[in-house]
């Protein structure tokens, strides 16, 4: 009987995880298009090509109110974007094996997938409440104490769920008393990574040095290669030590050749040319780029449990790239590259809903 009921409780547990995620952002999307000014043509534009393109599809129209907050005037009117409740309730359960997602996106897992790829310092790491070395030697508390000083600025983060920063604090190894590290791996309880804060390369560190300004890649394994679908730079705000957007960071377009885009946006998703400092977006180029995506598309291959991925890449002080972690559900980064997966559209609509006859 439990081996029949399995597949059933399977697909419950994916399906109430997605759920969740597709009424946040039916509820989101919805306010941020309310929010914004009448546009002239947006509701003929919703009529005679939005609704025509997605009859194709064994999948309910879209509601208007998504093509009212993507076709903004500033991102390309387009039948092919596709909602985010229809991504999170549809396309990533359908390319993604949610059923692994909590334990191989675990950040302490990292050196063991990714045995490879550069990664930021690992002072001391936690699992399931026990405290390991980066390569899994098994610590004490009090020798997980000792390894915490003396590493100067570290950072200290949830290994499974810190999404959008949360979570995240910084500390100055050197001025905390045993004692006081101590405080702080109680406060986390398990299932955290302490790790030395990188020194970035200059030209991204420029926009602000006080954040890791980091690349985000969502890259897509289909016909046997993975293709990076989007790229954007994520930059803090000038008060914070995270890159997020939700905590007053910035993104801008990563062009294929890796110059910026000459438009990025703000926290308060308002489009600007420029970061808080005034550097022009369009004056900045990824060093390296072309060795980034080298990186996250040999390593896209090896992970098909999951063909869609998000990578935060960030780059060292020598131009190495740095793996900080990988996102199983990312976001599709519509608000500043239009349509995700661009002419592959058709087919991937095909894939997940079939095409009406």
């Amino acid at each position: 009987m439990g081996n029949k009921l399995r597949p059933a409780y399977d697909r419950l547990y994916v399906g109430g995880e997605t759920l969740l995620l597709a009424m946040g952002a039916r509820r989101e999307g919805r306010r941020d298009a309310d929010a914004l000014p009448a546009r002239e043509g947006a509701a003929a534009f919703y009529k005679s090509t939005v609704r025509p393109y997605w009859r194709q599809f064994n999948v309910p129209v879209p509601k208007a109110y998504w093509f009212r907050l993507y076709c903004n005037g500033f991102r390309p009117d387009s039948p092919r974007y596709i909602p985010d409740d229809l991504w999170f309730r549809r396309i990533i359960p359908h390319y993604n094996n949610l059923l692994f997602a909590k334990a191989l996106q675990d950040k302490c897992m990292h050196g063991v997938l990714f045995p490879d790829m550069r990664r930021p310092v690992t002072v001391v790491k936690n699992m399931a409440g026990m405290f390991y070395t980066d390569d899994f030697r098994p610590l004490t508390f009090d020798e997980a104490v000792k390894r915490f000083a003396g590493h100067g600025r570290v950072i200290v983060k949830p290994s499974v769920g810190s999404g959008q920063g949360h979570g995240i604090r910084f500390y100055d190894s050197d001025a905390l008393s045993p004692a006081e590290i101590g405080d702080v791996f109680r406060l986390y309880g398990q299932n955290f990574i302490v790790q030395e804060k990188l020194t970035q390369h200059p030209d991204l560190a420029r926009l602000n040095p006080g954040s890791l300004n980091t690349v985000r890649l969502i890259t897509f394994l289909h016909d046997g290669r993975a293709d990076v679908l989007a790229a954007i730079l994520r930059v803090g705000g000038s008060q914070s030590e995270v890159d997020n957007t939700s905590q007053g960071g910035f993104k801008a377009t990563v062009l294929p050749d890796g110059h910026l885009a000459d438009r990025g946006m703000d926290h308060h998703y308002r489009y600007t040319d420029r970061y808080e400092n005034g550097i022009p977006f369009g004056s900045v180029t990824i060093p390296g780029y072309d060795r980034i995506v080298a990186a996250v598309t040999e390593h896209a291959v090896k992970m098909s449990h999951f063909r869609l991925l998000g990578w935060d890449i960030a780059v060292a002080e020598d131009g190495d790239p740095v793996l900080v972690e990988y996102n199983v559900i990312p976001a599709q980064a519509h608000a500043t590259n239009g349509p995700l997966f661009g002419e592959l559209t058709d087919q991937v609509l095909a894939e997940v809903f079939g095409r009406r006859a």
